[in-house]
């Protein structure tokens, strides 16, 4: 599938008029393989028997019974679907409900009444991403087996934002990136974006297996979640070792000790390698950005001078390499 082409859209509210005006803003944007269900267990029936995977999904967040949000952490469970697009609807402002359909997979959200504008720049954000797995998945025919392979080569680069599975709290960059593009000065207010980052992380990269490299930055990303138990917070892996959260009130505790919590859950967790040997590691904490006059890509921007932060003050953590005496490095060449 290229960009510009048909996805396969399941949308699902009870509202059988927001699905009708949803299929016409669709189709207005050339969208016209859209599947409708007006509740949780009708999209569940009709997912299952697909014989073509759903390419995106379309949720409504507020539903009797089984509401989006339950239904997103149920579509996520499937592994055809753990790496879907899925946008929530909702009508409420409430942050406190974007912030649970993002922990439960939502990838971005859309509001309503539709501005056909965004809802389109929505769902073609969402086609990009259904082609970035595609052709990441293209040119790693046997990325299952490198992954559960000890001795495989790695299945991302160091760099690389992969995606954490099964750490509630930890979501895909881009969803992260979507969901404080969206949210107004009002939601954001009183939050901060604070990122720690691995020193050691270029030598772990080298030495470590696929395997072990992906369980320390999953263990990580757990530590980071435990460390923020009872804060809301929202937390992304943005590659080279290094951890982005979205925190609310972070005014509470001083960023050099949330460092040392995050130093001892990580200390108490006693990692190892998958050979049984210990594996020892240092972290530290960039500078905190508060959020409370930001919105929008700006916003977006604040991810990543977070991470550059951390990153940065990692690599001043680093031993300082040996200088080696100019008689030296050209003894070898003297005579």
């Amino acid at each position: 599938m290229v960009l510009g082409q048909n996805m396969k859209i399941l949308s699902v509210d009870d509202d059988p008029i927001i699905l009708e005006l949803l299929t016409a803003v669709l189709a207005s944007i050339g969208q016209t393989d859209v599947t409708t269900a007006e509740s949780a267990m009708e999209a569940l029936e009709l997912i299952e028997k697909q014989d073509t995977p759903f390419d995106c999904f379309l949720l409504d967040i507020q539903m009797p019974k089984i509401d989006g949000i339950q239904l997103c952490k149920a579509v996520r469970l499937m592994p055809e679907y753990n790496r879907t697009p899925i946008l929530m609807i909702t009508a409420m402002s409430d942050k406190t409900y974007i912030d649970k359909a993002f922990v439960a997979g939502a990838t971005d959200y859309v509001t309503k009444p539709f501005d056909v504008i965004e809802l389109g720049a929505r769902v073609r954000t969402a086609e990009s991403l259904v082609n970035a797995w595609r052709e990441k998945a293209a040119t790693a025919d046997n990325l299952v087996a490198q992954r559960e392979y000890v001795g495989s080569e790695k299945a991302f680069e160091l760099d690389e934002k992969f995606p954490i599975d099964d750490v509630e709290g930890v979501i895909d960059y881009v969803a992260l990136e979507n969901y404080v593009s969206q949210l107004s000065r009002g939601s954001l207010f009183g939050s901060s974006i604070l990122a720690f980052s691995i020193v050691e992380i270029n030598q772990l990269y080298r030495d470590t297996t696929a395997f072990d490299f992906e369980a320390l930055i999953t263990d990580v990303a757990e530590a980071v979640t435990i460390c923020f138990d009872g804060n809301q917070s929202l937390v992304s892996y943005a590659g080279n070792g290094t951890f982005v959260c979205i925190i609310d009130s972070i005014d509470k505790a001083p960023t050099e000790i949330l460092e040392q919590e995050l130093r001892n859950t990580i200390a108490s967790m006693d990692l190892c390698y998958s050979d049984g040997r210990s594996l020892v590691f240092t972290i530290t904490a960039g500078d905190s950005i508060r959020l409370s006059f930001r919105s929008g890509q700006d916003v977006v921007k604040a991810l990543s001078q977070a991470a550059k932060s951390a990153r940065f003050k990692s690599e001043d953590m680093l031993p300082a390499q040996p200088i080696v005496p100019l008689d030296v490095f050209l003894g070898g060449y003297a005579g």
